[in-house]
């Protein structure tokens, strides 16, 4: 598989570091970090860290009630994602100073409104002054009776699944950059791209991004999923890892679209995009995808319903390293590590991705009747 650039940073940044002794997963293999707690205790500890930045600088998050949020969900979804039960957060604030008393304010509700939905608090922090707001969290959680989810264990015939519908992270992000594409550079909708609309007004955009981490999914599914990752980074970057991590691939199922958030399947066709960019983009939606051995499917289904939600099968795990998605009648074997490193390639250069999407629908398009076991 060809390498990704995110994961040869991370290894050439932690390759000085000693691994600590109490220390159960290796480099990649889970979202959270696991640690023994001393004798005697019934529990492992998880701790995450995760910084808002790139998000802020950008304008992604232009909405301080939205980055407070977000400073708080991208943390419990990485403790979700291993199944963790949160004990709290710290929350470091780099806070510019022009930046007035209800911008605080309106920062700091979106935080505790976030701890809030995830029955968690702020225990502590740090605040600094500095040219830009930069938020940085480190989440702490248990895994009780000492098992944790982790994304190293799926096998060929394991089934794919998801926590939610999947899109809605990627449809944000194509919204709230659409506004640098001129017309004719791209196929055009007839609506102002860069307009919210409220779908209570009789439109159809989305209007809120507000991604909840998937805490109670993640702790029930412990001792039943066969690997499990979070989606922050968008579904086909998800799959990538743990492809790579496990030596195994991924086919979607006939009708995979349907698991696509409407809203989000409409944003993208509105800007001229297939329905699988959705997937493919660099800003997730938080659900979690994991996997679960044939055999197990009744214990899921029992344990998501006394949890109170539903698992949505996405697909199956399969031999070799490669994603397979069904797509108008053929099934087409996507180059994940070149749509992944998108990212890096293009940046924030919105017309760069769509432009490298679209020029990558049409090969697409050219072999899609031509099935890749042909």
């Amino acid at each position: 598989m060809n390498p990704i650039h995110e994961n040869e940073l991370i290894d050439e940044l932690t390759r000085a570091f000693g691994r600590s002794p109490i220390q159960l997963n290796r480099r990649q293999e889970t979202d959270a970090e696991i640690v023994f707690l001393p004798t005697g205790s019934d529990c492992l500890l998880a701790l995450t860290t995760d910084s808002l930045a790139e998000e802020i600088a950008t304008g992604l998050y232009d909405d301080l009630y939205l980055a407070g949020w977000m400073s708080v969900m991208i943390n419990m979804s990485d403790l979700a994602a291993v199944g963790a039960s949160p004990l709290g957060l710290l929350i470091s604030e780099i806070l510019p100073e022009n930046l007035d008393g209800p911008s605080i304010q309106r920062l700091q509700q979106g935080i505790r409104d976030a701890c809030e939905a995830c029955c968690t608090h702020v225990l502590g922090g740090d605040t600094n002054s500095g040219d830009r707001l930069v938020m940085t969290g480190t989440a702490l959680g248990v895994c009780r009776g000492r098992t944790y989810l982790s994304r190293i264990g799926c096998k060929p015939g394991d089934v794919l699944y998801t926590t939610g519908p999947l899109g809605g992270g990627n449809a944000f992000a194509l919204r709230r950059f659409s506004h640098v594409m001129t017309p004719g550079v791209f196929p055009s909708s007839g609506m102002h791209r860069a307009e919210e609309i409220d779908p209570a007004r009789g439109g159809n955009r989305i209007v809120r991004y507000r991604p909840q981490a998937r805490l109670r999914e993640g702790e029930s599914l412990r001792g039943i999923a066969t690997a499990c990752m979070d989606t922050s980074d968008g579904v086909i970057a998800t799959l990538d890892q743990l492809m790579r991590l496990n030596g195994a691939g991924f086919e979607l199922t006939p009708g995979w679209e349907s698991l696509l958030d409407p809203a989000a399947r409409r944003e993208f066709e509105a800007h001229g995009l297939p329905p699988w960019a959705a997937l493919a983009g660099q800003h997730g939606e938080f659900e979690l995808l994991f996997t679960v051995s044939r055999e197990d499917r009744e214990l899921l289904a029992e344990a998501s319903s006394r949890a109170g939600w539903k698992a949505l099968e996405l697909g199956a795990v399969i031999e070799g390293n490669e994603m397979l998605i069904p797509l108008d009648g053929g099934t087409i074997a996507f180059d994940t590590a070149y749509l992944r490193n998108l990212a890096s390639g293009c940046g924030t250069d919105i017309r760069a991705t769509i432009g490298a999407m679209l020029a990558y629908d049409a090969k697409i398009q050219k072999g899609v009747q031509t099935d890749v076991n042909d």
